[in-house]
């Protein structure tokens, strides 16, 4: 939609208009509205890098997701008179709605695997789960470069973390990929339906791992099967719970950035020819912008729990605060002309893993997949297009990004 055409006035991250293709409306947020208050959703949008970092910088729990990082908008249209109560640790709930401390210590109990050095050691199981599939893809000259390269392979990799056999990434995948389609009809995406379909289909191996002892060789799993609560164990049922977020992250936006990055690279031959003057020392910056660029998580959502001011508005117990990510990757105040993309972007810090209390423990993984499979796909194949006609970007509240990309490989 053309940006005389957008009533800024009646924004709605649900509406077909902006689901569609949000950017302009954030660039008139940025310019109009930074400070864009919903009465349908009794919350604040925030669109800008500056006053995101403000509001994530409080973590002394006064800003929780204790109703959710992304509810649906039947959640939202139900108003709270006060902040939500807190709740109970009995049956232990999803940490992230607990806050800190409890929150920091479920994170710490699995983050190992996904630690630097943990990271560098599995560098060489990515690059030669690259180097697979690509002997695969070759052959066929035409693929989907987002499922059957990037998916398939972000897939293994949780896969092996988790302890679970590889053949099951391709399952593991449309599984998590289907939990991020809208709903036509509501416009949201209902996560903890999605995450509970996500969980039952990996909680047998957690049970597995339980009767086998959980000796830390499968760290992620291990971790939290003996991390303890007040002296007490997770079910296997709550500690699969606490895994989602690290299972559906892992798989869900690395595909998406890697084949719409190799995209925008490849529509701009004298970066692609300076990327490949020096494939080691370049894909790495390259990476870095295709993170900011092409990241296709959109917002999310905490509650205040305090009277807290950000960026100048008083947010009261009970009202809601909506952090545009996608919008600060694109803020004019941060970065000169955000809407290109340049390979050698000076980029010293992003929001694209967010920031504060709830920073994705993934984020060094997600930089080395994105870099490997960047890396690899450029020294294998030459020359390659893209058939966007074939390809499919679906419409979505939150993971806009693209579902299908297909490429032609010379």
């Amino acid at each position: 939609m053309a940006e005389d055409q957008i009533r800024i006035d009646e924004y709605d991250p649900f509406s077909q208009d902006v689901m569609g293709n949000p950017l302009p409306y954030y660039k008139e947020l940025r310019r109009e509205r930074p400070v864009f208050y919903s009465e349908k959703y009794d919350g604040y949008f925030f669109s800008r890098y500056d006053d995101i970092i403000e509001l994530l910088n409080h973590v002394d729990n006064s800003f929780m997701a204790s109703e959710g990082t992304l509810p649906t908008p039947d959640v939202l249209t139900k108003h709270n008179t006060a902040a939500p109560p807190i709740l109970p640790t009995d049956p232990f709930p999803l940490s992230q709605r607990l806050g800190m401390p409890i929150h920091g210590d479920v994170r710490r109990a699995h983050i190992l695997p996904m630690m630097p050095r943990s990271v560098k050691a599995l560098r060489e199981f990515v690059r030669d789960r690259a180097n697979e599939r690509i002997d695969v893809l070759l052959p066929q000259g035409t693929f989907d470069l987002t499922r059957e390269y990037g998916g398939i392979i972000s897939s293994s990799v949780i896969m092996h973390l988790m302890g679970m056999p590889l053949e099951l990434a391709g399952e593991a995948l449309d599984l998590v990929n289907a939990g991020s389609l809208v709903n036509p009809e509501t416009g949201g995406v209902d996560t903890g339906a999605a995450a509970k379909k996500v969980i039952e289909f990996y909680l047998p191996w957690v049970r597995k791992r339980m009767e086998q002892g959980a000796d830390g060789s499968v760290p992620m799993v291990d971790g939290m099967i003996n991390y303890r609560f007040e002296g007490k164990a997770l079910s296997p049922e709550q500690v699969a719970q606490q895994l989602g977020c690290a299972f559906i992250g892992g798989i869900e936006s690395v595909p998406k950035v890697t084949a719409h990055g190799l995209m925008e690279l490849n529509a701009r031959p004298e970066q692609m020819a300076q990327v490949r003057a020096n494939l080691e020392d370049n894909v790495p910056k390259a990476a870095e912008e295709m993170i900011r660029y092409c990241a296709p998580a959109q917002w999310f959502m905490r509650t205040a729990h305090q009277p807290v001011t950000v960026a100048g508005q008083k947010i009261e117990p009970g009202q809601r605060a909506f952090y545009i990510v996608a919008s600060a990757l694109r803020d004019e105040n941060r970065f000169d002309d955000p809407d290109e993309f340049q390979w050698n972007r000076d980029i010293r810090h992003t929001l694209a893993f967010g920031h504060g209390m709830h920073l994705c423990i993934g984020l060094n993984l997600a930089r080395m997949e994105v870099r490997v499979l960047v890396d690899t796909f450029l020294r294998r194949v030459p020359s390659f297009r893209f058939d966007l006609g074939a390809s499919v970007r679906l419409p979505s509240s939150f993971q806009w990004g693209w579902n299908s990309l297909v490429v032609s490989v010379d």
